[in-house]
């Protein structure tokens, strides 16, 4: 990836208030439509080919088939990221198509990456704030998620990486989100696309509860407010911290409000 282009994908992020991260890193890329959320993917129908017109991507990049960048898979090309980085966010990590092995080379960099940062926090001179860099992962792919860190994670998923789950409707969610439940760590629940009502009092024990509109196409699929609403009367009653991204049709003109004001809550720790 270009340098001009990464600086300018990190400044968009931090400037863009309905994105959680703070930038991304990407060293595997691609997915397959999986669900009912896939139809219109934002990454494979715009941004996949329009990275490869720039030359940013590999030419041989096709939908339903992953690509390991190799130049990505180096520690120096994560450890300028900082706040809220997103780890593979240009596909899906846990697609079966990607081998244990890849998934494993992915996690040994950020674990690596993260380890350096804990050390530079521990010398840090007193008074200066420490650096709290977070990684998230997301999936629709969960119970694989689910098995993969409990193996590679025997004590538990370490308190710099989140594992989300992405759900569109209710048969999704209580297909995905009990396997959410099985990691033991930060868990958090990605509603993006929402295309249904959602009641999510089965699967309280989470950590952080994200919901977007779909957006961007002349096919939208609209969202209706009273099921952001009950989400989000969900999330204040367990006391949930509750990120709206959007809630309307547009991500040109993005529409963010709820009941007359934004929702930007974060866990304890994540910093954009």
């Amino acid at each position: 990836m270009c340098l001009f282009y990464l600086a300018k994908e990190i400044q968009l992020a931090k400037k863009n208030p309905g994105d959680i991260l703070t930038s991304d890193w990407n060293p595997v890329v691609g997915c397959l439509r999986y669900s009912a959320g896939c139809r219109d993917c934002w990454w494979l129908d715009g941004i996949m080919p329009w990275q490869v017109r720039l030359g940013n991507l590999p030419s041989t990049v096709t939908e339903g088939m992953p690509t390991e960048i190799e130049a990505r898979f180096d520690p120096a090309k994560l450890r300028t990221k900082k706040g809220i980085v997103g780890v593979v966010q240009h596909g899906d990590i846990f697609w079966d198509k990607v081998t244990d092995a890849t998934i494993a080379r992915v996690l040994d960099i950020v674990d690596q990456v993260a380890r350096e940062r804990e050390e530079k926090n521990a010398r840090r001179p007193a008074g200066r704030l420490p650096d709290t860099t977070k990684y998230v992962l997301w999936t629709k792919r969960a119970e694989r998620m689910a098995d993969f860190m409990e193996r590679r994670y025997p004590q538990g998923v370490p308190s710099y990486l989140a594992c989300g789950v992405s759900v569109e409707n209710q048969m999704l969610a209580d297909d995905r989100l009990p396997h959410l439940l099985r990691v033991r760590g930060y868990r958090f629940v990605m509603i993006e696309p929402m295309l249904g009502p959602i009641d999510l009092s089965a699967y309280a024990d989470v950590h952080w509860i994200v919901l977007g509109s779909e957006t961007g196409t002349d096919r939208v699929r609209p969202l209706e407010p009273e099921w952001a609403r009950q989400v989000r009367d969900f999330a204040l009653a367990h006391h949930l911290p509750f990120f709206l991204k959007q809630v309307g049709s547009s991500h040109k003109n993005s529409v963010r409000m709820l009941d007359d004001r934004t929702w930007d809550e974060f866990p304890p720790g994540f910093v954009k």
